[in-house]
């Protein structure tokens, strides 16, 4: 049985650290004795899917339960890829290193319309046919969830069962059921019959008309806090402090399917902020939202977060609010983020003029705008970012020139300071007043964006027109765009959504050898004819969309519920309605507050102390950066109290050896750290940070920074054949090597046996590379 991915595999991957897994603090739990073993996957690479809030929460759910178990997959990079199918070795969890096929459930998220050629590749890799049909027992349920799942059509033959809306009550009640199917009480058919029952659940092969599952809070869940391996692209705690927005932006697919508005109490956030840094030693965090400036407590959340992170004694701690409405900041909230070390201001306008902003119901005041910008440059922040959309309905040439003209009104108020401005092309998603309008075509992308370009130059950038038209033909397409998503990823569409895999050129290819037409899927609907998606119910009704549309063309705004009276949008009945924090009273948290190692003083002592580790095994694959991570995480967590630097951006004090190649086993390597107070040695001597990052030894060294030593690096090679230590003479690069053989920095001793010692010894430059000098000697590993 496979356990690992072989290290013969790793030591060629552009980055293996990303599948070495067993993170630390994972809840690990008897494999044999878990009644159900779901496994959570995410389309995209580790760093990516790793952080997302979504399957951290169903993870936390799922792994509270003593009778299931839960863990995690992602897709891979291209190289991996290919040294799993040379190797006929299947795709691992993160943390069992178990096969996918001896998992119960398989659960995916899709987020984004092009994550999908990477859905096929996770099942490819585990040897799951693609199609539910196709799959009987033997293989695991295979359950999908997102936000694209508003429109499960395109994919919806990958998935035996998909959930439309929050997953949080339903995983547990799909779980319950399945363990009848494996005890053999239900075979496949019945089980998807039984499924059906449950509110949330789209049965593909069934085709049932489906109701959204709604969640209403009902305290703080679980949450899944095992520390990732390597940095992640969002390497923060994500703290959910609301759901839903009733803004009612006709273009916003997020805000129809998500609402309505469920917030948490200040106090709740606290306690959970608190419990995090707690458990992961982590000191950033951001505060989620589809529009965190709406927040009805926001001001009152800010002091509770202040109190408790930004005393006089506290410097490292940061939050950041990602989505911010205009009109939403206040001088409080102003300072609060700049003590976060923000110092850029990102705000959504998504249209310059005001006819365009009515269309869309983008009810900002321009003068607002301005005095956030004028706000934001009193308390210091030097750079703003404003997004907008492209090609939306009854969009002008006079639109486009009219983001030109606020550009430059901007730059004038904010003189000093950086403007950017970003754009993406309109879509027209299911399930808004806009689902029926067309999205323009690719010629007509690229005019609006040269426009743009031409007059701000490298102040714009615009979402790549190309991947805009295909997120359009999926998002509003039927279950016949499940072959042409099968035969691109066959040709080799892979990580779409990063621009440096994504080609266009698979895609155009494969339709034309279909004879699918792209273009005909951007083209408008017809009201009076049936949408793919309209037997999946989010609970808004037709009528509110359609009547939204027409306002739209009308030039009308419609208001927020949650401030003005009811729209009537059908979501709201019994207990479903707005949740506003300002309405919830909780008791305050017998927590006694974050942990003192996790505070750094203004005003700290620095008491230095030399680290020797070991970095062996699984955490060889570590760069340095990567250990340093790891480093500082674990004595955080453990209570240790680090010193920091001081500035705008505080790190902690490390001092270390220049950094050994990845994938070389190290002993004794050395790491100085500063720390606030003296501690016992021995309290850290033995400390396995990780698998294989071991503290062997720990000596005090007072007030003084430790000097790095001066000494080398001893390698013990076992050969696969006898070395030659004369290198090639006709090997231009081996002059180099002759060179630090002159001058005694690289020594080579035979033993016997097929083994060498090779010495690196330290120079002014540092060491040398040894797997360069071991491909100069050509010496086989």
């Amino acid at each position: 049985m496979i356990k690992d991915y072989p290290e013969e595999i790793l030591i060629t991957l552009q980055k293996p650290s990303r599948y070495l897994g067993r993170e630390p603090h994972f809840p690990y739990k008897d494999w044999e004795r878990a009644d159900l073993k779901v496994c959570l996957g995410y389309p995209d690479l580790y760093e990516v899917g790793r952080s997302h809030l979504g399957i951290n929460i169903l993870a936390g759910i799922i792994n509270a339960s003593d009778r299931y178990l839960c863990d995690f997959v992602f897709a891979v990079y291209p190289d991996m890829e290919k040294a799993l199918k040379e190797r006929n070795i299947p795709l691992l969890s993160l943390n069992y290193k178990r096969p996918l096929r001896e998992f119960d459930v398989l659960g995916i998220s899709y987020p984004y319309e092009l994550l999908v050629t990477n859905l096929f590749q996770i099942l490819e890799l585990s040897g799951i046919p693609f199609k539910a049909e196709e799959r009987e027992k033997g293989y695991p349920l295979i359950i999908g969830g997102g936000p694209c799942c508003g429109n499960p059509e395109p994919i919806a033959e990958l998935f035996d069962v998909i959930v439309i809306g929050d997953a949080e009550e339903v995983i547990l009640e799909v779980l319950k059921l399945l363990e009848n199917w494996k005890t053999g009480s239900l075979i496949k058919s019945e089980l998807y019959v039984e499924l059906t029952k449950i509110e949330g659940l789209y049965v593909p092969l069934l085709k049932n008309k489906v109701k959204r599952r709604l969640f209403i809070p009902k305290g703080s869940l679980p949450m899944h806090y095992s520390i990732p391996v390597i940095p992640l692209a969002h390497d923060r705690v994500s703290l959910e402090i609301s759901r839903g927005c009733t803004r009612s932006c006709r273009f916003c697919e997020a805000g129809f399917y998500y609402r309505p508005v469920r917030e948490k109490s200040p106090q709740e956030i606290l306690e959970e902020a608190k419990r995090a840094f707690n458990l992961t030693g982590y000191r950033e965090a951001s505060l989620m939202s589809l529009s965190a400036g709406d927040y009805s407590c926001l001001e009152e959340l800010v002091d509770l977060l202040e109190k408790e992170f930004y005393s006089s004694e506290f410097k490292e701690f940061v939050f950041s609010l990602p989505s911010l409405r205009v009109g939403s900041l206040t001088p409080k909230i102003l300072n609060f983020l700049k003590k976060g070390r923000t110092s850029t201001l990102t705000i959504a306008v998504e249209a310059a003029s005001e006819r365009l902003r009515r269309v869309i119901n983008k009810n900002i005041d321009m003068d607002a705008l301005f005095r956030d910008v004028e706000l934001a440059k009193i308390h210091g922040f030097k750079r703003l970012k404003l997004y907008f959309m492209l090609g939306l309905p009854t969009e002008t040439e006079e639109d486009l020139w009219e983001m030109t003209k606020l550009y430059s009104e901007l730059k004038k108020s904010f003189k000093g300071g950086e403007i950017l401005f970003s754009a993406s092309i309109f879509i027209p998603k299911p399930h808004t007043p806009f689902q029926w309008e067309r999205q323009i075509t690719l010629e007509e992308a690229f005019a609006k964006v040269k426009v743009l370009k031409d007059k701000l130059r490298d102040k714009f950038k615009a979402h790549n027109p190309k991947q805009s038209l295909l997120e359009g033909v999926i998002a509003r397409s039927g279950q016949e765009l499940f072959s042409y998503l099968q035969s691109v990823y066959k040709k080799g569409a892979r990580l779409d959504s990063w621009k440096e895999f994504f080609d266009y050129t698979l895609w155009e290819e494969t339709a034309r050898e279909l004879g699918l037409e792209l273009r005909d899927y951007l083209s408008e609907r017809d009201p009076l004819k049936p949408l793919p998606w309209e037997h999946i119910d989010l609970g808004v009704k037709k009528e509110f969309l359609l009547k939204e549309r027409k306002r739209a063309y009308e030039g009308k705004y419609t208001s927020d519920c949650r401030f003005e009276p009811c729209v009537k949008c059908g979501v709201c009945k019994g207990k479903i309605k707005n949740y506003l924090a300002r309405e919830s009273q909780v008791e305050e948290s017998q927590d006694k507050g974050i942990k003192k190692s996790l505070k750094t003083l203004s005003l700290q002592k620095e008491v230095w102390y030399e680290i020797y580790f070991d970095k062996k095994g699984p955490a060889k694959f570590l760069s340095q950066l990567e250990v340093l991570r790891l480093f500082e995480l674990y004595l955080r967590r453990e209570g240790f109290s680090l010193a920091y630097t001081q500035g705008f951006n505080p790190r902690p004090k490390f001092v270390c050896s220049e950094a050994t190649s990845v994938g070389i086993e190290v002993e004794g390597e050395f790491l100085g750290i500063a720390f606030r107070e003296d501690f016992d040695e021995k309290l850290l001597l033995g400390r396995e940070i990780y698998r294989g990052l071991k503290i062997v030894k720990v000596k005090g060294k007072g007030f003084s920074k430790p000097l790095i030593p001066e000494r080398g690096v001893t390698y013990l090679l076992e050969l696969k054949k006898n070395l030659n230590f004369e290198p090639l003479k006709e090997d231009a690069s081996t002059v180099k090597i002759e060179e630090l053989r002159d001058k005694n920095l690289i020594q080579i001793i035979p033993l016997k046996g097929g083994f060498s010692i090779l010495k690196f010894l330290r120079g002014i430059q540092g060491i040398a590379n040894p797997l360069e000098v071991f491909r100069i000697l050509k010496i086989y590993i």
